[in-house]
């Protein structure tokens, strides 16, 4: 079957191509004309390798000579022929090689071909180059026989010569292909070889070791065919028949390249192909100009999003003019203004053009313009907490940027430009730090690993605006950009509740209730259980914000103390008659920011304690406990307490940078010691260990706890402490 493969380059236009000599073929009016050109190769089967996916025309070598048989032109690759090229009326010759010559292969394959043409001054002339292969093409069949009796233990050599030495040939010091089942290939036989030579080589289960070999006359162009099959007439034995089939049939075309003229985009005054300085305020204004051959039917142009149809008359958008020179031609003129309100850097200009005989151009010119280059959320990480602020200077006149940063109406912050390459001056603002003190945490002695915060109007965070500037050699230019929203907790108004099956014993399993949308959900979850399901539950109370909020409230069940709880995290108990409770501790979490505070809107009940057991007393305050922290761990962190409880397993992410699980890199904490006047609206800072981790993805990175007793694990508490939350937030 002909395949045909459209190919769209433009072989004319004056100047692109060096003019024949003057030969009494040339016409002596100087006239000139165009060239088509098909080209086409030979199919010569599929090969055993990819042959049906190796394209000759990847590897493409055209040469153009005059009457004379002087070479005008050589073009070794599609995209190196020329967008334009005309001739002097005249005779030529075209010569094309495709594909490469390599001694044997089961893809490779090499193509040649050549056509003597006229061009007529005015006029176009069509020329198919048709290209025939070269090599020596070898297929190779077996008979079902030859499986049937030797199964997957035979293969046949081809080699070029009259013998083959299957050493020479595995080794590769010999032109040679070995085939195992059937298939094609191609050799590029040596000067002074003419034959063909084949080895089959085989183990029978009967008659053990057969080998048969032979060789026959070849030639290029031709096709061998080896057609291998077990003999009937003598068992044992290997019979081959050889033919041989020129290679001419026209049916047999496969790839066909047509050369046919495409529109052309230039730059008026400049390379196109090159990305042009621009200065705003000096250059005045850029053009480029579009040509085709047939008349143009679609013409669009676009940049930084924006797009303009440059056939809706003379001024199609603010600043862009359009001179329409005839139906072949448009020269598009973009204004200084326009521009310029791209800011600075590197602008691509996307143009594409169809004209009515199927030509399309599609180009993508560049402008590197000089100024303040506009923020993009590429150019900061709200982690770090840090932004690069860029300019482009192309006007040799300005020999150094300093750069400015500040939130809104705030104060400013400048840094000096540093060189980047490429003409680039940048400058990144990055949080300062501070050592900080924590009046949550608790007297240590100087035993506590050190904390820090960030420095307050250093830095940038999420969802805030800041405005930017840079001095360009006495210039200022400005601007301004939002960071993102940052990130949302789930179930943070604490509006969604279920219920699902708390894993346990006969003494603790039930439907209990579940801060979560679905039992499937795993996000939040309390020490609800059979004996205390009560510890947290779904209530509006008065003044909470939306229809319910999260009640903590304690229980004690035959003289053991629960604290009413919240935790992201899974809690579990343990089998049988057990009553101990695992609460493991973590919900792996992807943050787009860092956030400097947790805000909760909290009511808290704080009471003397009731159940004393553990570190406190009756004579004490049950202090509320609400903290935050971010973690890098590699698995929950799981704290027991039951009727007896295991002080190993407890922790505070106030006393601690690390447990066995990994690192907290960071922490927030307010312990209640007394009643809040009703509801309040609470912002937790944190405090950071580590400065420069980030949390890592796929690990248990968010822990959030509410306690009704913040010694609760003991069993400590009061039973008339209440801890009622709801509308979690960071605060960037």
């Amino acid at each position: 079957m002909k395949r045909k493969i459209i190919y769209a380059l433009l072989l004319l236009a004056a100047g692109a191509a060096a003019p024949s000599c003057s030969t009494d073929e040339t016409t002596a009016d100087g006239g000139t004309g165009y060239l088509t050109m098909n080209i086409s190769t030979t199919r010569a089967g599929e090969g055993s390798g990819d042959a049906s996916e190796y394209d000759p025309l990847e590897h493409l070598v055209v040469r153009i000579y005059n009457a004379e048989g002087g070479l005008l032109r050589k073009y070794t690759s599609r995209d190196l022929i020329p967008d334009a090229l005309e001739l002097l009326a005249g005779k030529y010759r075209v010569n094309v090689e495709a594909g490469e010559a390599v001694a044997a292969s089961f893809t490779q394959r090499y193509y040649t071909g050549e056509e003597s043409f006229d061009v007529t001054a005015g006029g176009t002339t069509p020329v198919e180059v048709r290209c025939t292969i070269q090599n020596t093409v070898a297929e190779v069949t077996f008979d079902p026989t030859v499986e049937a009796n030797f199964g997957e233990n035979f293969h046949v050599w081809v080699a070029a010569g009259t013998e083959v030495d299957e050493s020479a040939a595995e080794s590769g010091k010999l032109a040679a292909l070995k085939y195992t089942a059937d298939g094609t290939g191609y050799f590029t036989l040596p000067e002074g070889t003419d034959h063909l030579a084949w080895r089959f080589t085989g183990t029978h289960s009967t008659h053990g070791n057969i080998v048969k070999e032979g060789s026959v006359a070849a030639k290029a162009g031709t096709k061998y065919l080896f057609q291998f099959s077990y003999s009937k007439a003598v068992p044992g034995e290997i019979d081959c028949t050889v033919m041989s089939i020129k290679i001419e049939d026209p049916d047999e075309f496969d790839d066909t390249i047509v050369f046919t003229p495409d529109p052309q985009l230039e730059g008026v005054g400049f390379d196109v192909a090159m990305p042009q300085n621009y200065i705003p305020g000096k250059s005045g204004g850029i053009s480029y100009k579009i040509t085709t051959t047939y008349p143009i039917q679609v013409a669009r142009f676009s940049v930084g999003g924006q797009s303009v149809n440059l056939l809706q008359g003379e001024t199609p958008a603010t600043g862009v003019t359009v001179v329409k020179e005839e139906e072949k031609a448009l020269t598009v003129t973009l204004s200084d203004e326009y521009i310029a309100a791209f800011g600075g850097g590197e602008q691509t200009l996307s143009f594409h053009v169809e004209d009515n005989n199927s030509g399309t151009l599609d180009a993508t010119p560049k402008l590197r313009i000089h100024g303040l280059v506009a923020v993009k959320t590429s150019d900061y990480d709200l982690w770090s907490n840090s932004v690069t602020l860029r300019a482009l200077v192309v006007d040799p006149e300005v020999g150094s940027v300093r750069f400015g940063l500040r939130e809104k109406d705030g104060s400013w912050n400048e840094i000096e430009g540093t060189p980047s390459g490429n003409n680039y001056y940048t400058a990144t603002f990055a949080p300062e730090w501070s050592d900080a003190t924590d009046p949550d945490r608790p007297a240590d002695g100087g035993s506590y690993p050190a904390i820090y915060q960030q420095t307050e109007g250093t830095g940038i965070f999420a969802a805030h605006e800041y405005e930017y500037r840079a001095d360009l050699g006495g210039t200022q230019q400005s601007g301004s950009f939002t960071t993102a929203a940052g990130d949302a907790i789930y179930n943070a108004g604490m509006e969604y509740w279920s219920t699902y099956t708390v894993k346990g014993g006969s003494l603790t399993s039930a439907e209990v209730p579940y801060p979560n949308e679905a039992a499937s959900k795993t996000f939040w979850t309390s020490g609800n259980n059979k004996q205390t399901n009560a510890l947290c539950t779904g209530q509006a109370i008065a003044g909470n914000n939306g229809s319910q909020c999260a009640a903590l409230q304690p229980k004690a069940t035959m003289g053991v103390f629960a604290a009413g709880n919240l935790f992201t995290g899974t809690f579990e108990c343990g089998s049988g008659f057990s009553t101990t409770g695992y609460a493991r501790f973590g919900v792996q979490y992807s943050y787009s920011a860092r956030p400097r505070a947790l805000r909760v809107h909290v009511n808290a009940t704080v009471t003397q304690v009731t159940n004393a057991k553990g570190p406190l007393t009756t004579d004490d305050i049950d202090p509320a406990r609400v903290y935050v922290c971010i973690t890098n761990w590699t698995d929950r962190h799981s704290v027991e307490s039951g009727l007896q409880y295991n002080e190993s397993t407890f922790w505070d992410p106030a006393k601690a940078s690390s447990l066995a699980e990994g690192a907290i890199i960071g922490y927030g904490s307010k312990t209640f010691t007394e009643s809040t006047d009703g509801w309040v609206t609470l912002t937790l800072p944190i405090y950071w260990y580590d400065k420069t981790a980030a949390p890592a993805a796929g690990r248990y990175s968010l822990v959030i706890s509410c306690s009704t007793s913040a010694y609760g694990d003991y069993t400590t508490g009061s039973t008339n402490n209440r801890l009622y939350v709801e509308d979690f937030e960071w605060v960037y």
